[in-house]
């Protein structure tokens, strides 16, 4: 059956108004109401972009200057004194005496000065016992003594001739008897460090002395260990220096030296002349008139008390 052409030709139009409505952008809502007069304009809305945090570029670290020791190579380490050094107080009691004979860390410690003796609530003061009396390995004479930090203590009461510390830092065991020495810090020194000298390298000509003292009696040194020379601020040394560390060596011999017994090595004879052996290098963390406390910071060979420094 056919459809009469009007109603085909209705049909047709039908579908094109359809598909240009499809199409034709959707009507605009009315505009946005006005407040108190005015007219309200919304800003448009934008878009960010996010982007990944960008990684900071390292930068080289071998030229910048480093840390020379720790803190325990000092606070923990000592001093060379007087062989009768005098102190403010004495610790000569303590809160827990009965059930120990040494004491460490947060024990309260009875001292034998107060108010008399200047003492102040919050004072802090360096644990300090003597020690041996050193003596110089070549010349054979007294050089003073060695005084040996065991910690550190901070004033927690105060009487008119009495007081209490608490000891805030043991660095080992804290005997009664043991002195308070008023604290002043000590900073580790900052450094650039150069490669030591080696077989075949000149001496610099700037002053020499020796290793006079190691803790403990050892007689084998090497990176790590903390030692005392003969060199301080009259030489010119101050914390941050290097020094190197060498000998003469033209043979050995058994000795017997007033910090133990061991292998001395025996200087060339008069009018011999043989190359240095360099055994290592030093760090130079603090110095007093005549002596510093230096870290053995390289070792090629086994260093000994005795062996020769030299001022970089």
């Amino acid at each position: 059956m056919r459809l009469p052409s009007r109603i085909f030709l209705v049909a047709v139009f039908v579908s094109i108004a359809g598909a240009l409505n499809a199409q034709a952008p959707p009507p605009k809502g009315p505009p946005p109401a006005a407040v108190g007069g005015k007219t309200t304009i919304t800003s448009p809305q934008v878009h960010e972009v996010s982007r990944a945090p960008e990684t900071p570029v390292a930068l080289p670290t071998e030229n910048a200057p480093q840390a020379l020791g720790f803190e325990a190579d000092i606070y923990c380490f000592g001093y060379l004194g007087p062989l009768r050094e005098t102190f403010p107080v004495q610790i000569q009691g303590a809160e827990s005496i009965a059930e120990q004979v040494n004491f460490v860390t947060d024990d309260l410690l009875y001292v034998n000065g107060g108010a008399d003796k200047g003492l102040k609530i919050g004072d802090e003061f360096w644990l300090v016992s003597p020690e041996q009396e050193v003596f110089h390995p070549v010349t054979g004479k007294s050089i003073g003594r060695f005084y040996q930090y065991r910690g550190r203590a901070v004033v927690h009461s105060v009487e008119g001739r009495a007081g209490i510390v608490r000891v805030t830092n043991a660095c080992t065991d804290i005997p009664i008897g043991t002195y308070l020495k008023p604290f002043e810090p000590v900073p580790i020194p900052l450094a650039r460090k150069s490669p030591p000298l080696v077989a075949g390298d000149l001496p610099s000509g700037k002053p020499n002395g020796r290793v006079i003292f190691t803790q403990d009696g050892l007689v084998a040194l090497g990176s790590g260990h903390v030692v005392i020379i003969d060199l301080g601020m009259a030489s010119g040394l101050a914390p941050g220096d290097f020094v190197t560390v060498y000998r003469y060596v033209w043979g050995e011999q058994f000795g017997i030296q007033p910090v133990g017994s061991y292998w001395v090595n025996l200087p060339p004879p008069a009018g011999v002349q043989i190359p240095r052996t360099y055994l290592g290098e030093a760090a130079v963390l603090m110095v007093g008139d005549r002596w510093a406390v230096v870290r053995l910071t390289d070792s090629f060979r086994l260093i000994q008390v005795g062996d020769e420094v030299e001022l970089k």
